[in-house]
């Protein structure tokens, strides 16, 4: 089963896409901070990361930076799912390395949909 954790500051947030992320067949993991997702990371790299632009502690982007940075490590997927719709930060996480970017708000089709555009490498 493909693995994946949600990173979100919002609890509503994360038990959403953790609900949907489920429906899909994922294993979900959630963490409310940059923090708590590294450490997360660091214990298990999951298949895919969706994750929060603005978190508390370590912001997406940074979070993002540090895992890409990282070539001995097994690279997941990440996509930013988020209220931003600022062309130029949704220009910045893809040319960081983000997979894709999600404007809230979204549904379950536009998850799937995203879904099917990223390779999400499973163990």
């Amino acid at each position: 089963m493909a693995s994946c954790i949600i990173a979100d500051d919002s609890k509503i947030m994360r038990m959403l896409l953790s609900k949907i992320m489920n429906n899909f067949g994922y294993n979900v993991t959630e963490a409310e901070n940059g923090d708590e997702l590294l450490e997360l990371c660091a214990h298990q790299m999951p298949d895919l990361i969706i994750c929060d632009w603005q978190i508390p502690l370590i912001d997406g982007i940074d979070v993002l930076l540090k895992i890409r940075s990282d070539k001995k490590i097994k690279q997941p997927a990440f996509i930013f799912c988020s209220y931003i719709k600022d062309t130029d930060i949704i220009r910045q996480a893809l040319d960081a390395g983000a997979d894709d970017f999600i404007m809230r708000p979204f549904d379950e089709d536009i998850i799937a949909s995203k879904l099917k555009i990223i390779k999400v490498t499973k163990e």
